[in-house]
């Protein structure tokens, strides 16, 4: 008998197992997810899993608005752990981006986001010690902070298979080698043989593509190595455990408390490390791009000199041309859908991606926001989203 599935989910990451668990709450039948290594091994692991909201595009900061939401009550709403921290959220900003940042703020306090404009005074008050170098004026975020992303992934993926979905996971079960159509229907070809379905939702990273190629399907994704430094702090006033996330646009960095003592500092660009597509196979970062981040966090706190450098690790951004991810249906693979190519902020967004995606396969449409920009095949056709506001799409803003 051949196997079936009323819905495939390929992915175990933050945005498959949240996909997964959406559906099978929502009674959508055999719902199967593969992964090939683990839950949360890709990119969802080695996530910094900061949750923000600052975002120049509405559509986005809504998606956050509601991402964030669930981490605060995620215990209630999924079930498990997500690691989440209410530290706060500190944008610290240049000259030339102080008029852009008041638009964003407008709009953040539009839709019901409690974000404001501070004052270079104000933020000495928040984080004091800290030096402010050529930083005109900031924006601060008291209710996001940070997570975790295997323990989030996790959960969602027990949450999942509490709600009935089948979970396959490993190399001889979970691996997925084609995505074939064949005229009603999705047929996933696997290292376990073939799974027909109804529906399939490809959200399995920079490795996306390579499943939509052979349909003609054009998702450029570039998987670049993502440093993440890590320093031990000395004791000093306003820097302890709980100091707020620091979005630099100086110097285009951040960094966040991780664990007694230490703080995680990494890069805004995206494109701020190695293009390499073994990125998953070690996770030990060079010694150059480490010491540059840890630089930078010296430089804007003059009284860690003396912190020490330990050993980060290496990520992976799925950079798009637009930085911009991929949402919705495939056009020339119908029952086939697509959530890949987050270049670095997919995080923070994955609860509302789970809701969306459920949402467009279920009931035709997403709910509460309009995701036709980040159709699949604005690439094809050379139609880029434009961020505009004034900021550098570069740095996720």
């Amino acid at each position: 008998m051949a196997d079936t599935a009323d819905i495939v989910v390929i992915g175990g990451g933050c945005h498959g197992t949240s996909i997964a668990w959406q559906l099978a709450r929502r009674g959508a039948g055999k719902v199967v997810l593969l992964e090939k290594s683990g839950i949360a091994s890709g990119a969802t692991q080695w996530s910094s899993a900061n949750i923000r909201l600052h975002y120049q595009i509405e559509t986005l900061a809504r998606m956050a608005l509601y991402g964030r939401e669930m981490f605060r009550n995620f215990e209630e709403r999924v079930g498990g752990e997500s690691g989440w921290r209410n530290n706060g959220y500190v944008v610290l900003l240049p000259e030339e981006e102080i008029e852009p940042a008041r638009v964003i703020i407008e709009m953040q306090q539009r839709i019901g986001i409690d974000a404001r404009m501070v004052s270079v005074d104000e933020i000495t008050e928040m984080l004091p010690g800290m030096s402010l170098d050529v930083v005109a004026g900031g924006c601060a975020e008291p209710d996001s902070g940070h997570a975790d992303g295997a323990l989030t992934a996790n959960s969602f993926a027990e949450a999942a298979r509490r709600e009935g979905a089948e979970l396959r996971i490993g190399p001889e079960v979970g691996q997925v080698t084609a995505i074939e159509s064949p005229g009603g229907g999705v047929r996933v070809i696997t290292s376990n043989g073939v799974i027909e379905s109804g529906t399939a939702v490809l959200a399995g990273g920079f490795r996306s593509a390579g499943l939509l190629a052979p349909h003609g399907v054009e998702l450029p994704i570039t998987p670049v190595r993502h440093t993440i430094a890590i320093v031990e702090r000395v004791e000093a006033k306003g820097l302890d455990d709980s100091h707020a996330t620091i979005s630099d646009r100086v110097q285009l960095g951040y960094y966040r408390p991780s664990g007694p003592g230490l703080t995680l500092i990494g890069a805004h660009d995206p494109l701020e490390g190695e293009i390499d597509a073994d990125v998953e196979t070690t996770r030990r970062p060079q010694a150059e791009p480490t010491a540059l981040l840890a630089g930078r966090f010296w430089n804007r706190f003059p009284g860690q000199a003396e912190a020490r450098l330990r050993e980060g690790y290496t990520g992976v951004y799925d950079c798009t041309p637009d930085f911009q991810p991929a949402l919705g249906p495939v056009q020339a693979v119908p029952g086939l859908y697509i959530a890949a190519g987050f270049s670095g902020h997919g995080f923070k967004l994955s609860p509302a991606v789970g809701h969306l995606m459920a949402d467009w396969i279920l009931e035709g449409e997403p709910s509460f926001v309009d995701l036709s920009m980040f159709n699949v095949e604005r690439f094809g056709r050379g139609e880029l989203i434009e961020s505009g506001g004034g900021y550098e799409s570069r740095t996720l803003a």
